[in-house]
């Protein structure tokens, strides 16, 4: 298992991803192949809580979190593993743990079928049958879910894969709730316009990098010249956002040359690149209103 620095960028899913180059070796497997059962069970433990998360100075939602974090805590496995999840959700409505892309029964989807009540422990059990990184996310209730933080990203290591400095991003937005009167419309008492970002003194709605908004908020990613840097992007909300490093490039899975990925809601990418370019560069969504509404973060590269 390799350690992770973990980046939340984005849009708090119509599911669909691509991932580009994880090595000659995989590359030269057929895409649609699964890797056959590896006999190892990884067991991991998801709380779903109600919580205070600070997105940024200022800026404080009421939130619902897997095990208190937003993104919820990465689930890192081999490809071929058996994934237990043990879901017990102490939040005051049913909601769930749905994972893409990997194999499970009907009763392990993480839909109406396994939906976790309030109070309630619940098992869901699959395989990681498919190398590379996809999104978790609840279905009990995923307008409200996906959108106050219960997501997270989930990792499956193909056999052979390179050594390389992980980035785990995940693109979310957070939508905090109902204004108390509608943006644009003019108070009747007091003849005032609500601002349309802002709720109690703070962002009503924040565009974010791993549950942080802003550059002063959110750690900057760490590169090093001579090292292979691999980016794990995933997409979680409504809306359409990019990841764009300044100063880079990189092969997509076409394999053209690019500097900025694409993702719509619910979709994923990897991609890596060999550093050769020290400095302080910025790493944002390419969509204006977007990074200024808090996409926006530093990738410092050491020489």
């Amino acid at each position: 298992m390799k350690n992770h620095r973990f980046v939340l960028f984005g849009a708090f899913l119509v599911m669909a991803g691509c991932s580009s180059e994880e090595g000659q070796k995989t590359a030269a497997r057929d895409p649609l192949a699964p890797y056959p059962p590896t006999g190892v069970t990884r067991e991991f433990e998801l709380t779903i809580d109600e919580t205070q998360w600070e997105v940024g100075p200022g800026a404080i939602y009421n939130a619902i979190a897997y095990n208190g974090v937003i993104p919820g805590p990465p689930i890192e496995v081999d490809a071929g593993d058996h994934v237990v999840l043990r879901v017990t959700n102490n939040a005051a409505k049913p909601h769930s743990v749905h994972t893409h892309v990997v194999k499970f029964t009907y009763t392990n989807d993480g839909t109406h079928n396994s939906v976790v009540a309030p109070g309630e422990t619940k098992t869901i059990e699959w395989d990681a049958v498919y190398a590379g990184t996809f999104p978790y996310h609840d279905h009990g209730d995923e307008a409200e879910g996906t959108k106050r933080g219960i997501f997270g990203a989930l990792i499956v290591h193909p056999p052979g894969e390179a050594k390389a400095n992980e980035h785990v991003v995940v693109l979310a937005d957070f939508d905090q709730g109902e204004y108390d009167s509608l943006p644009g419309v003019a108070d009747p008492e007091t003849g005032e316009f609500p601002d349309a970002g802002v709720y109690h003194g703070g962002h009503q709605y924040m565009h974010t990098i791993n549950g942080k908004g802003y550059e002063d908020a959110i750690p900057a990613f760490k590169g090093k010249v001579g090292e292979l840097q691999r980016f794990r992007v995933v997409s979680i909300g409504n809306e359409f956002h990019t990841w764009h490093i300044h100063g880079h490039r990189w092969l997509d899975g076409s394999g053209q040359l690019t500097d900025n990925v694409q993702l719509g809601p619910g979709m994923y990418t990897t991609f890596e690149f060999m550093e050769d370019n020290p400095g302080t560069w910025l790493v944002h969504c390419h969509v204006g209103e977007h990074m200024e509404g808090g996409m926006i973060a530093d990738y410092v590269v050491t020489p």
